[in-house]
């Protein structure tokens, strides 16, 4: 972390804001150095797989000179394996750890979890790439995925650009005051990647708010609040991830010390055993069970490779789709 830049924490209005509207825009919490090695490992990995490519005859301009911004669309203009290959959860490298744990961001989870913190598994790269399939996201609230025991409690989603996101490259648009309904019917979208809320069930609290976010911001979201994304329309890659936190005491696979009042998991009972089963959780931040804190980079990709899936409870009736497990 940054020693030079203090820590930012959310003001008394934005806590209101997120508290009564469900997300909330907080810019200037990461300096560009903090977003750095993300950006480099990105790069890296990007890297990589181009020349596998080009080996295997599956490309032919590594475009080696491109920025961040744009290598990954030219890229993509040829062949989509690149970003296939890098796409949602895949990456679990040191930096995109040292993200996950960052401080800043732990201490605006205590803010609005408390202070036993998980890094929910649920963890994504989105890079939004101009003429790419996968880049626009339908309206949906991420409890959509998630177990339905887990739809009362708080999961905090962190949205973090690595570029500034604009309207234009296809920032975030939220409805506000939507996570005060419950959980609404979801479908398939029609490509079948993601979920969606049933045109029938949409939310009717509010208009429609764009949510640009400057590099180093963050939008904070409950996992209740709706929202989506559309097309980029610019020829430059917009490049985010979404990162989530939540309390200790809500059913998770970190395989920590339970305390009383902290479920456990227990099919008989209907308590899952984690919010979101597919992926592993891990402990980031504790005071009562401070050894149990995950430190280090290499435990955590033994965690990500070593979890056994289990599936999300099929509460939608989409039990086989790619959705269901996407995020």
């Amino acid at each position: 972390m940054s020693s030079k830049v203090p820590v930012r924490q959310l003001t008394e209005a934005e806590l209101h804001q997120f508290e009564h509207e469900g997300y909330v825009v907080a810019e200037e919490i990461l300096p560009p150095d903090e977003l750095q090695p993300v950006i480099d490992e990105l790069t890296h990995e990007i890297d990589v797989r181009a020349h596998e490519l080009l080996a295997e005859g599956e490309l032919t301009d590594l475009h080696a000179d491109a920025g961040f911004e744009t290598r990954l669309a030219l890229l993509s203009r040829e062949t989509s394996a690149v970003a296939d290959a890098i796409w949602s959860g895949v990456l679990h490298g040191p930096a995109i750890f040292r993200l996950i744990t960052n401080p800043r961001l732990l201490a605006i989870a205590e803010q609005l979890a408390g202070p036993e913190i998980v890094a929910s598994s649920v963890y994504r790269l989105r890079p939004k790439i101009p003429h790419y399939g996968r880049g626009e996201v339908p309206w949906h609230q991420d409890s959509g995925y998630f177990e339905p025991y887990c739809d009362n409690d708080l999961v905090v989603t962190m949205w973090l650009p690595l570029v500034d996101a604009t309207v234009a490259n296809g920032c975030l648009y939220v409805i506000p005051g939507s996570h005060r309904s419950p959980v609404v019917r979801h479908t398939l979208s029609k490509d079948g990647s993601y979920l969606q809320i049933d045109p029938k069930e949409f939310p009717r609290t509010g208009k429609r708010v764009a949510c640009p976010v400057t590099k180093g911001g963050v939008l904070l979201m409950t996992n209740r609040t709706a929202h989506a994304s559309f097309a980029n329309t610019t020829e430059q890659v917009r490049w985010s991830m979404d990162l989530r936190y939540q309390n200790a005491a809500l059913p998770t696979n970190a395989g920590i010390t339970r305390f009383p009042r902290e479920a456990v998991f227990d099919a008989a009972s209907g308590v899952p055993v984690a919010c979101y089963p597919p992926e592993a959780d891990f402990l980031v931040r504790s005071r009562l069970r401070p050894a149990e804190v995950v430190t280090d980079p290499a435990r955590f990709m033994e965690i990500r490779e070593k979890h056994e899936k289990r599936s999300v409870t099929d509460r939608f009736g989409l039990r086989g789709t790619e959705a269901v497990t996407a995020g």
